[in-house]
């Protein structure tokens, strides 16, 4: 097959970074591939690394943040249909692939150029981003229910969000590829070495529950408690002075730290006590399954895709998303039971080694796209 990706960034996040991990499988199974984004970014040494061809080319977004602006969106993205279907009627590609729901201009433009258009949905969109439709829910479910033959998600849970947009029969459920963790030696020890050390990664902002975990800290140290946490992630200034502002002024500033962006964060979740995910909504968990496969005990928040990941008690810990006194008493309990963090994170390695793999990933993204291909050329398989 012949595929056209359509990002809408050219920056390596979390959906691009699924992306061009797709990408880099199909690749290895003799398929081409090139990706249209909006802007360079980060993301082109990393398909240049491949041999992936890119274009930069307009791609307004048909979603925003409390439907702001939506007059405007809906122009863009109908000013942009027409160059894009003629661009995608000279490139011929077998499908396009558009890798997210925050762009609707691909389905529109492959729909015009006659050529079988397939979403990969990485996010719920209003659930954890606040996003709205420009064109509200039961124009865009007809609009995708039209235009689209097949519609690859993340989780189970948003194939369920997305089950009121698409048929259902056309929501194939694809895990993503997580590699083993590195060596713990890759990582250096956290300090001091007689402490219980929470390992929090992700970007700093609200949606990803950060001010929950700092009350929660805050509850122990009232409590007699002190464990240190560790953020591993970068994101806006304001939020992280609040946060530390937050812990200065629960009495906490001592035990809290910022590490920013490293590149050692699978053998620093291996070196953790326990590993803290307590976002108000995931539509997956990446990081969740990480930790897992590092032998790490998690604690997290019981909410969209994670309740798919971990088995509560028994791979993992969860918690009532934004419950702070809840997740204190979760690691309370770890702290407490230090046997029980070490059974946790051995049964969730137990149960997330087998899964999540390379060759799982690329079979079942493979049949997927290679489904939708035949769907429009009425070949069956």
């Amino acid at each position: 097959m012949r595929l056209v990706f359509l990002s809408h960034q050219g920056d390596t996040g979390g959906a691009t970074a699924a992306m061009v991990e797709g990408i880099e499988a199909l690749i290895a199974r003799g398929h081409r591939a090139e990706v249209w984004m909006p802007a360079p970014g980060t993301l082109i040494p990393k398909l240049e690394a491949l041999g992936v061809a890119y274009r930069i080319v307009p791609l307004p977004a048909w979603a925003s943040t409390k439907g702001r602006k939506a007059w405007r969106l809906r122009w863009r993205t109908w000013r942009a249909t027409a160059p894009l279907a003629a661009a995608l009627r000279a490139a011929k590609p077998d499908a396009v692939v558009t890798n997210t729901m925050v762009l609707g201009v691909g389905a529109l433009a492959a729909e015009a150029a006659g050529i079988p258009h397939v979403w990969w949905i990485h996010e719920f969109g209003r659930e954890d981003h606040g996003l709205e439709f420009a064109w509200g829910d039961a124009r865009t479910a007809a609009i995708m229910t039209r235009t689209t033959r097949l519609a690859i998600v993340n989780s189970d849970a948003v194939g369920a969000k997305y089950a009121d947009f698409l048929p259902r029969e056309r929501i194939v459920r694809v895990y993503y590829r997580i590699d083993p963790a590195p060596a713990m030696a890759q990582a250096p020890p956290f300090a001091p070495a007689d402490a219980f050390h929470l390992a929090l990664p992700g970007s700093l902002n609200p949606q990803k529950g950060q001010d929950v975990a700092i009350e929660a800290l805050i509850a122990l140290a009232r409590a007699g408690k002190r464990p240190h946490l560790h953020f591993f992630g970068e994101g806006a200034e304001g939020y992280a002075a609040r946060l530390r502002a937050r812990a200065a002024e629960g009495g906490i500033a001592d035990t809290v730290r910022f590490h920013g962006h490293v590149g050692d964060l699978g053998a620093r979740l291996a070196r953790a006590s326990a590993v803290l995910v307590p976002s108000r909504c995931e539509a997956f968990g990446r990081v969740t399954v990480e930790a897992m496969r590092a032998g790490s005990a998690v604690i997290a928040s019981d909410q969209g895709g994670t309740r798919e990941l971990i088995r509560d008690g028994d791979t993992g810990l969860l918690f009532p998303a934004g419950d702070a006194p809840a997740l204190a008493a979760r690691i309370a309990r770890l702290m407490d039971d230090p046997g029980f963090a070490a059974r946790l994170g051995e049964a969730g390695a137990r149960w997330a080694g087998p899964r999540f793999t390379a060759g799982e990933f690329a079979a079942a993204l493979e049949a997927a796209l290679v489904r939708a291909v035949q769907s429009a050329t009425g070949v069956s398989g």
